[in-house]
């Protein structure tokens, strides 16, 4: 348990880091490859077959292991933290924050007890002074449960929100955590994530 909690502490000063990077830059620019644009097949097996949510059809992200659609209008964005496994953004945020999706290996996630992966990183972000900390209902990840932690973060000033998933698949344990303004409702985030987490599919 006290390895787990060291490492998913890690974890969050990585992705404090790259929120950094991608919130507030008003000029960076999109992304114009379409060489990573979604087609209908991308997008049309979902992770989650009882969602109601559609599923994003934005640009894909691809990784080892893995890959998934952004959200239309979201880029890649793994030059702001080249130790992210995978990191998408909204560029064109003009709010003071990049929405933002990112991925992160953490082998230690490998086969967790769920109960635990939720202890343990609610209790890393109640120690970081994270505020609304709350262990959501696991979520289907094509295939893999995902243990599921929310909170409200403070960065620079800057709050933001978080949805953040643990899940383990075929020996590689990961952290995605999706990134929001504080003005997001529960309703957009919930959406938004579903519609990501519903175009997921792992390399065979």
């Amino acid at each position: 348990m006290r390895t787990l909690t060291r490492r998913v502490a890690a974890l969050a000063v990585v992705s404090t880091l790259t929120l950094a990077g991608c919130g507030g830059s008003d000029d960076d620019k999109p992304d114009t490859d379409t060489s990573s644009s979604a087609s209908d097949s991308d997008s049309d097996s979902g992770s989650d077959a009882d969602s109601d949510v559609a599923p994003a059809t934005g640009d894909v992200i691809t990784a080892d292991g893995f890959s998934f659609n952004a959200p239309e209008g979201w880029t890649d964005a793994k030059d702001v933290n080249p130790a992210a496994v995978a990191l998408a953004a909204n560029r064109q945020d003009t709010d003071g924050f990049a929405d933002n999706v990112n991925v992160i290996e953490d082998p230690t996630v490998v086969d967790a007890d769920i109960d635990e992966l939720e202890s343990s990183i609610e209790r890393v972000l109640k120690n970081a002074d994270s505020q609304e900390v709350e262990v959501e209902d696991p979520t289907d990840i094509d295939g893999e449960e995902a243990a599921r932690i929310s909170a409200l973060l403070t960065l620079n000033g800057n709050k933001y929100r978080t949805e953040q998933f643990a899940v383990d698949h075929d020996g590689k344990g990961y952290i995605v955590t999706f990134s929001f303004s504080e003005t997001v409702s529960d309703d957009d985030r919930d959406e938004l994530a579903e519609s990501v987490l519903a175009t997921w599919k792992w390399s065979k």
